[in-house]
């Protein structure tokens, strides 16, 4: 067999444009795409890409053209085996069927999922499979619908690094990954996007001729005449239509945009070449290259540029009505159809880095008297296998509190030293600034875990002033806005219990540490050692990850210990338990005064059970 000429990839394209072998002709935003396969400085493709924009159709067409112009070893990675067989019959199958120029290369193996031809192989795998990257040499390697793989894939890996492994020995290799994103912060296609040289299609506004890209930002449209959908010109401010969308994307260009340093000099793009590459100022070659001088090449594309009948200005923007009419909707709308990472989780919830809580601190000293503002004081108790963790709040008017003291009690929490240490600590007194005294009007516990019978038998010894708890977070209860999930008297321990909703109370949790200025709702800690960086990297040991009914709470890589934060949770639901009591006081009359403690009926009854959350409360949020 004579080797093949080499045929520019979009003229092969043109002429062997075959709809029966899912060969098209490359759309203005498609063509770079092609290009960047040619393209000895580019080895790795990346495209960040919303639902149906061509990408199969592009895998298809790049293997055809390697095939028959530049063959080699290729493997295309799906996500699952059936991704992989179905892939494999609905697009791959077809070229091999009716792509004249390739079925004339074929000879020897010939299955569903493996192909031989002249100077090469193709193998189409799934990446749940670690032995699918086994004992393969790979030059041409396509990833499919990345953000959908496993982190770790049978205890070998990273999926999308195993595969890249099979390419090590060429020189001339190409790596190529598709993906609609999905969950912001656990995004691969996105991850991978940011690595790249993040190229966007910029095109001419029809009035003023300035390049711009489409962004969701820039849309508008009336909800009430949705055909009324436009972008808005950065340069101009005019109005770009569904009419406007054809010419302008045929007029189209890709530009990347990292910012890189090329001949000692550190540069904004500022030239590209025909499918996007940033070129150096001094030297006219690439500029934004890796350590072994090839290109990265990142490509985001999303609805808007597309000319299908249902992704019109129109169509897009009744989507995007639904969208946030809908919250639940708005995860796909980003991800399918603008291309991009989306998590629905509130920026107000995303803690801030600790060491920013920490220089919050403030010069007040509760071991010597609690602040002015001092309605009552209470506790919150967490029980570890070997100590117990505990916590002092000073409440003050409309939510506001003041860190007052952490510590832990040594020792078996079974064991009844260890307990009457702790009563000791929770009995003890502090002094409000008119000389007078103070206790801890309430305090609840974390009974869950470590000896829950027997801690609940601590509890019922003293019930009204110690409340036992036990956390729950799963799917079906964490997104109900009650604090108080259940409550239930274990009838061994005949101490009752209640079992809370830690998604939402740590949702407030966050809210209230995020906010920058005193007064509402805000959290006050005291300049002192007990209250130092190691405190504060356990306050805010958990983030928020995953979005929709996947949105869940859980421990930052590296953070064993997080008690700061569940003893702040705690309090906040023993405060909105006790709150219709609280909000009666005044500081001239706190609750808990020792020397009034006698005549003070109420401090071990449990007030009315009040579980409503008043909007109110958090509408400055």
């Amino acid at each position: 067999m004579v080797p093949p000429r080499k045929t520019e990839i979009i003229a092969w394209t043109t002429k062997h444009e075959n709809p029966l072998a899912q060969i098209y002709s490359p759309k203005p935003f498609q063509k770079a795409w092609l290009k960047a396969i040619d393209d000895p400085y580019i080895e790795k493709i990346v495209l960040c890409k919303s639902a149906r924009v061509g990408y199969a159709i592009f895998m298809n067409t790049a293997m055809a053209w390697l095939i028959t112009n530049d063959p080699g070893n290729i493997m295309i990675v799906q996500n699952t085996e059936g991704d992989a067989e179905k892939f494999a019959v609905r697009e791959a199958g077809k070229v091999f069927a009716h792509c004249l120029p390739v079925m004339e290369r074929m000879q020897g193996k010939n299955t569903t999922k493996e192909k031989s031809f002249y100077g090469g192989e193709l193998c189409i795998v799934w990446a749940t499979s670690a032995s699918s990257f086994r004992m393969l040499t790979i030059k041409y390697l396509f990833m499919d619908e990345v953000s959908g793989w496993l982190d770790n894939v049978e205890k070998e890996g990273d999926p999308v690094e195993l595969a890249v492994t099979r390419t090590e020995t060429e020189s001339k290799r190409k790596i190529v990954l598709g993906s609609t994103p999905k969950e912001a912060g656990t995004c691969k296609i996105s991850r991978e996007f940011r690595l790249t040289d993040q190229r966007y299609f910029y095109v001419p506004c029809p009035h003023c001729g300035h390049k711009h890209r489409l962004k969701l930002a820039n849309f508008r449209y009336d909800p009430e005449e949705l055909s009324t959908a436009h972008f808005v010109c950065e340069g101009c401010g005019e109005g770009i239509y569904e009419h406007h969308k054809r010419n302008i994307v045929q007029a189209g260009e890709w530009r990347a945009t990292r910012e890189f340093t090329c001949c000692n000099t550190h540069q904004e793009p500022s030239q590209w070449d025909e499918s996007g590459t940033a070129l150096c100022c001094k030297c006219g070659k690439p500029g934004d290259t890796n350590e072994r001088g090839k290109v990265e090449a990142g490509f985001h594309i999303w609805s808007a540029y597309n000319d299908n009948l249902n992704t019109s200005l129109p169509s897009l923007a009744n989507e995007y009505e639904k969208a946030k009419q809908e919250p639940q909707k708005m995860q796909t709308f980003m991800n399918t159809k603008v291309g991009v990472e989306y998590s629905d989780t509130s920026s107000s919830h995303k803690l801030k880095n600790f060491e920013l809580i920490y220089t919050r601190r403030e010069h007040y000293a509760p071991l010597d008297y609690l602040p002015e503002e001092t309605l009552c004081l209470l506790g919150s108790v967490d029980t570890q296998t070997y100590r117990f963790e505990y916590h002092f709040w000073a409440i003050g008017p409309k939510g506001e509190i003041w860190a007052v003291d952490y510590g832990c009690v040594q020792g078996d929490p079974e064991d009844d030293l260890t307990q009457k240490s702790l009563i000791d600590v929770l009995s003890r007194p502090f002094l409000l600034k008119d000389g007078r005294q103070i206790s801890c009007y309430a305090v609840v516990m974390d009974c869950n875990g470590h000896a829950w019978k027997a801690m609940l038998e601590f509890c019922a010894q003293y019930e009204g002033w110690i409340y036992a708890i036990r956390g729950e977070a799963n799917v079906q209860t964490k997104f109900k806005p009650e604090l108080t999930l259940t409550y239930k008297v274990h009838q061994e321990a005949r101490c009752g219990y209640r079992s809370l909703n830690v998604h939402q109370l740590k949702n407030r949790a966050a809210e209230r540490l995020n906010l920058a200025k005193p007064g509402k709702n805000y959290i006050h800690f005291p300049v002192n050692d007990t209250f130092d960086l190691n405190y504060f990297q356990m306050l805010t040991a958990e983030e928020l990850v995953g979005s929709g009914k996947n949105v869940t709470w859980k421990k930052k890589k590296g953070q064993r210990r997080n008690e700061p934060w569940d003893l702040l949770v705690y309090v906040l639901w023993l405060y909105d338990f006790l709150r219709v009591v609280i909000k009666e006081v005044s500081n001239t009359s706190p609750l808990g005064l020792i020397d009034s403690r006698a005549n003070d009926s109420n401090q071990y009854d449990e007030p009315d059970y009040f579980d409503g959350y008043e909007v109110s409360d958090y509408e400055d949020y």
